[in-house]
């Protein structure tokens, strides 16, 4: 979920919402829709409340009556992320350019009523004048940093760490008539990451650039690497800064939702991101391969015989194996709803099933249990949803396969040889000499090799 969609989903006033105790556990366990998941820090006394909004389960914090709170402050509060732009001159090789300054305060000052921060009132009371903190060229044309203050009072529509003035903060690049245009905009919003980089774009050639905030060095990810061992990684490469900013030109086709910045060395959850500007988004995607099941039981297959010790807890060691080894700042999670396990030959526990983060594909995993030593996980890749056998992964140590197809019988053979007892949905395949696997499903036939 994006920073944009998440304030969206938020707009709502949660103060009369009563979430069940247990929402996030049943939402985990299974269920037909997609679960949420936005990370918020745990910031001082934020209250924090889960709601449901549109079938998604999201923690988001809760707007507080602030009505005893001392007076407005004339200026922003200590740890205010963004005022420390208002001090100084204007940085920038732009800093100079009166009139391209000049027409950024002009474009700023007309964007409040398109903001999708607008209906939170949070320009009903700026303060001063606007400035610009930064403004200079990048290899995706001109861009610009505005800064102004404003007093921000309750309003059913926003959330406030307390009232009072706060640095408002808006990013402005070039549109596709070269002018200026503002991309978007940011107030501090409690327990969230802040929206601290934007992406310009000229003649096909895009550019990030990212605010130097205070405290560590920040680093930048272009993407996610998904591995063999079921772990899913990123790299974050340390930026430069001048002037308070960082430029760096994209890669050729790189995707906006990929970008992702965090504080040095990168293996925590950041409290930063990078500014969403795409279309907003009014319905969850569903990147699963199957996710539509009456009921939870319905996506519980056995893949062998004995197994029946495993299944009350199938789903659930599954989804936190895989999801303990995932990208801790993956804004959604689409955990998998249908689970597969069995045993093999060697008495190991195997679990199948898939995970989607964002608008990733989806990719699968054989979570393996084995009797003595520590839990393993297999990546099988993304799945071809319009192939014959989907789901076919190679299991370690000549354990075989473990293979799926949702609403269809399975049977395996070696050699040509006689086929096994069919089972529905999912099967555990042991090894052996060129196994082939029998798919009936919607009156077809198909025999799929295993390699």
């Amino acid at each position: 979920m994006t920073e944009t969609e998440l304030k969206q989903r938020l707009s709502a006033d949660v103060d009369s919402v009563e979430a069940p105790s247990d929402l996030l556990d049943r939402a985990r366990a299974g269920g037909a829709r997609r679960l949420r998941r936005r990370r918020f820090l745990a910031a001082g006394a934020i209250a924090l409340t889960t709601v449901v909004v549109g079938g998604v389960a999201v923690t988001a914090p809760a707007v507080l009556d602030h009505r005893s709170d001392p007076p407005v402050a004339s200026r922003p509060g200590e740890g205010d992320p963004y005022a420390f732009l208002m001090s100084g001159p204007t940085r920038g090789d732009l800093a100079g350019d009166t009139t391209y300054l000049r027409q950024v305060l002009e474009v700023w000052r007309s964007s409040h009523g398109r903001s999708i921060n607008h209906d939170r009132g949070i320009f009903n009371h700026l303060q001063g004048d606007a400035k610009v903190a930064w403004a200079g060229n990048t290899p995706g044309g001109r861009a610009a940093i505005v800064v102004e203050n404003s007093d921000l009072r309750n309003h059913s529509d926003v959330q406030l760490y307390h009232e009072g003035v706060a640095a408002l903060v808006g990013y402005v690049g070039d549109g596709k008539d070269g002018k200026p245009t503002v991309l978007g905009d940011d107030y501090p919003v409690p327990g969230a990451s802040q929206q601290t980089a934007f992406v310009v774009e000229k003649d096909g050639t895009k550019a990030l650039v990212a605010l130097q905030m205070p405290g560590k060095p920040i680093g930048l990810s272009l993407g996610r690497t998904y591995a063999d061992d079921g772990s899913v990684k990123r790299t974050y490469n340390q930026l430069t800064f001048r002037d308070r900013v960082a430029i760096v030109k994209l890669p050729a086709g790189q995707k906006v939702d990929d970008l992702k910045i965090n504080r040095m060395p990168g293996n925590a959850f950041s409290s930063l991101s990078v500014l969403y500007t795409g279309p907003a988004m009014t319905k969850t995607p569903e990147n699963r391969l199957w996710s539509d099941f009456a009921q939870e039981s319905d996506g519980l297959w056995a893949m062998s015989d004995g197994a029946n010790k495993l299944r009350p807890k199938a789903n659930e060691l599954f989804n936190d194996a895989v999801g303990k080894v995932s990208d801790p700042n993956a804004n959604s999670t689409a955990f998998s709803i249908w689970t597969g396990y069995g045993v093999t030959a060697n008495g190991t526990a195997v679990y199948l099933g898939e995970q989607a983060l964002d608008n990733d594909p989806t990719h699968l995993y054989a979570v393996l249990k084995p009797k003595t030593g520590n839990l393993r996980i297999v990546g099988g890749g993304v799945p071809n949803a319009a192939s014959a056998l989907p789901v076919a992964i190679k299991l370690p140590d000549n354990q075989g396969w473990a293979v799926a197809r949702k609403d269809a019988q399975l049977s395996y053979r070696y050699d040509g040889g006689t086929w096994s007892p069919a089972r529905s949905n999912a099967l555990l395949v042991p090894a052996g000499s060129r196994a082939e696997v029998k798919v009936e499903a919607g009156g077809t036939t198909d025999v799929v090799p295993l390699s």
